[in-house]
């Protein structure tokens, strides 16, 4: 693994934030200074930045290939993406509000798979939903719950049920909690609906 791959597998990413919601990404291979200080400084870094969101991560990816490092980064960014922008990204092009799914190989959807860096859709929720699970990251253990009065961000840790069983368009019942996650109301508990 080497700095160039760590670069190219950022910018892929990049440009699949870019090209399909608009926001301008900063990437910054400059090693901080706290970081130098340690008695073994990482050889290369990279902080991934998209300062419309304030999302940030540094990482010194340790992946082989730059899909493998953008398939880290996208994993790291995704859920503030999702619930910052309040758009489905990215969206899959056989439709429905569960976006594409990063993997080592590319954005895994229902219509297979989107190379990173080709990506250029992503989609307003659909206002239609209520009630059920409108999007599941099963890599990262969120989720967003469609409500007509307002969508609601949950994880794993609000759950009550099997984490396995959850699904995109799977009805759901909850309790709103304290506090918020990007641009949606955060759930203290979230139970699968009873028939």
């Amino acid at each position: 693994m080497d700095q160039e791959t760590s670069r190219r597998g950022a910018d892929l990413l990049a440009a699949d934030i870019e090209s399909a919601l608009g926001f301008e990404v900063h990437i910054d291979e400059t090693i901080p200074e706290r970081l130098r200080r340690l008695a073994d400084p990482p050889g290369w870094r990279i902080e991934f930045t998209v300062p419309a969101l304030s999302v940030v991560i540094g990482t010194t990816p340790v992946e082989r290939t730059p899909d493998g490092v953008a398939c880290r980064l996208a994993r790291e960014v995704h859920d503030d993406i999702l619930s910052r922008s309040g758009k489905i990204w990215p969206a899959d092009p056989e439709g429905g509000d569960q976006p594409l799914l990063p993997t080592l190989d590319g954005w895994r959807g229902a219509g297979g798979l989107v190379p990173y860096g080709q990506v250029d859709a992503a989609k307003d929720p659909d206002p239609s939903l209520d009630g059920v699970v409108r999007w599941w990251l099963p890599d990262t253990y969120d989720g967003l719950i469609a409500s007509h009065s307002g969508d609601v961000w949950f994880s794993l840790w609000q759950y009550q049920g099997d984490e396995q069983l959850i699904t995109p368009g799977m009805p759901v019942t909850w309790v709103i909690g304290e506090g918020g996650h990007g641009k949606y109301r955060k759930a203290s508990e979230v139970r699968p609906a009873q028939p």
